[in-house]
């Protein structure tokens, strides 16, 4: 009886020695199939992709498709040959179709990244969603087919129906809700903030509360990038976009055209009437004085214009309060508004005027409000600054001075 179970024992001894020299002669075959792939097709297929006239046979072998696409060969190799050569009723052919189909289940994977990968890409490049924040979406996307795989390897190595492990992950869901908060917020803000159009990639944004200032340099699943004027980075949440409020200057830059605010504060005590020697004299600055001419034609009437100017001889300085005057603010106000609409810097189209606000103990504020036609920060600053420095300049010519305090 023992001389059976010991020869029983050898043959089974013998069997298995014939399936672990059938199973190495599989996995040698495989690494022949690898050495080949990644020593003679892959450096053929880099070679030809950089000779390659087509973007899309580039992208395919930088995004790694391609070999990808290549290992789908020794997969099949190795499943096929698991399948004809190893006994079904060994504990090796179950090792070895487990190993295969987790195999099959991250090579899925990878190549299904890669192909979002090379769909990014061209989003990236196409002028119509290059700025579109796609990117968190992808990333979402790339986040559930991780899952999948997960789930299902998981399967393979417990020997369990994924639709058991689906059901204790159900139980768990709140506690991955707590766990992936942030990822589950950020998919949803990146969601609305793509729908919505909220932001793109290269968005000048404001948000005070985290002090970024700055230009957007990608928008992920989580979080977005800006890169403040400062060079410093700020990392903001994607969701806190969206419960809360910031400011983009996208329709600044979409419009061409720049707005230039800025107040002059003048000293009130310099504030007064214009007398005729000055009216005289300001009527010889070229786009003051069709302002001028038509401001006395309203005053007085053409046919008193003369002696108006006349008082300037001795005839007498009448009463400033019965009458209506010109003052020197007035009159360099419209000055200012002529100036400005004779700058080809200024947008002519835009709103433009220049206007007096509420008097404040710094004196006056005279306000410049117009658009510059450039979104471009240094040429903006220098349009803005020559405006500035010529209307300062003027001003004394107008018997007004700015409020400084002493």
């Amino acid at each position: 009886m023992n001389k059976v179970h010991d020869f029983a024992t050898q043959v089974e001894n013998l069997q298995m020695d014939s399936e672990f020299f059938h199973f190495g002669i599989v996995v040698l075959s495989i690494a022949i199939i690898f050495l080949a792939i990644y020593a003679l097709v892959m450096p053929i297929m880099k070679r030809w992709s950089k000779k390659s006239p087509s973007a899309l046979n580039k992208i395919l072998v930088e995004r790694h498709l391609a070999s990808r696409l290549l290992q789908v060969i020794p997969a099949t190799a190795f499943s096929a040959a698991v399948q004809n050569v190893l006994d079904p009723s060994t504990w090796l052919f179950e090792v070895s179709s487990r190993i295969a189909n987790i195999w099959y289940t991250l090579l899925s994977f990878a190549i299904a990244c890669s192909i979002l990968d090379v769909i990014e890409h061209f989003n990236g490049i196409n002028e119509r969603t290059m700025k579109r924040p796609l990117h968190g979406i992808f990333q979402a996307i790339k986040v559930s087919l991780f899952c999948l795989a997960a789930i299902f390897i998981v399967s393979q190595l417990t020997d369990k129906s994924p639709v058991i492990i689906f059901s204790a992950l159900g139980a768990m869901a709140t506690v991955l809700m707590l766990i992936f908060k942030d990822s589950i917020l950020g998919v949803v803000s990146g969601v609305q903030i793509n729908l919505s159009d909220l932001l793109r990639k290269g968005d000048w944004i404001e948000i005070e509360r985290h002090n970024a200032d700055g230009t957007v340099m990608d928008i992920t699943l989580t979080s977005v990038k800006v890169r403040n004027w400062d060079n410093t980075i700020s990392v903001i949440p994607a969701y806190d976009l969206i419960t809360n409020s910031f400011r983009n200057w996208r329709g600044m830059q979409d419009s061409g055209v720049r707005r230039i605010k800025r107040a002059m504060y003048i000293d009130q005590k310099t504030v007064r009437f214009l007398t005729p020697d000055e009216i005289a004299s300001l009527s010889k600055i070229k786009i003051l004085a069709p302002y001028l001419e038509a401001k006395i034609h309203e005053i007085v009437g053409e046919e008193s214009k003369a002696g108006l100017l006349g008082i300037a001889q001795g005839s007498g300085c009448p009463d400033m309060l019965n009458a209506r005057h010109l003052t020197n603010i007035g009159t360099f106000r419209a000055y200012c508004t002529a100036y400005l609409r004779s700058r080809k810097t200024v947008a002519q189209d835009m709103t433009l005027m220049t206007r007096l606000l509420e008097p404040t103990p710094l004196g006056l504020p005279l306000e410049v409000y117009a658009f510059a036609n450039t979104t471009v920060w240094e040429d903006f600053e220098g349009i803005q600054a020559d405006i500035l420095d010529h209307l300062i300049a003027a001003m004394p010519e107008f018997g007004l001075e700015l409020y400084q305090r002493q």
